[in-house]
């Protein structure tokens, strides 16, 4: 199991539009920053910009953060970048009768919301500045 890539993509791309806040920072330019095509930086801003992350000019305007960077979460980022499902799933159709999986959700569920629990507040607790600023030094 692995968090897709969307989740760094936005990332670099938040970085990008406060890095080179000074450049007109158009999905070609943050694809050229990221290196990869510019449909998938545009696909990724509809989802910044719908979770209130960013503000879209249109035409060659470019992106800009709607908040300061130390008002942004990655937390924030990864909500808007993923479904906001559990990220860990139990497998279905384990036979009831079965004493591993009669009992498999219960014995599960409760680790995988502690885990869950905890990479959430882990993500609440790094900024994009605090990204930032370890770009500086």
């Amino acid at each position: 199991m692995q968090i897709g890539v969307k989740f760094s993509t936005a990332i670099h791309i938040l970085l990008s539009v406060e890095f080179f806040k000074d450049e007109k920072n158009t999905s070609e330019f943050l694809a050229e920053t990221i290196g990869t095509n510019p449909v998938i930086v545009r696909n990724i801003i509809a989802l910044l910009k719908s979770a209130g992350l960013i503000q879209v000019a249109r035409g060659i305007g470019g992106v800009t953060l709607s908040k300061e960077p130390k008002d942004i979460t990655l937390y924030q980022i990864y909500t808007a970048i993923n479904d906001k499902q559990n990220l860990f799933k139990i497998h279905q159709n384990a036979p009831a009768a079965c004493p591993l999986g009669g009992r498999i959700d219960a014995l599960l569920e409760p680790k995988f919301q502690n885990a869950q629990k905890a990479l959430e507040q882990n993500l609440n607790s790094t900024s994009l500045q605090n990204l930032l600023d370890e770009l500086k030094n």
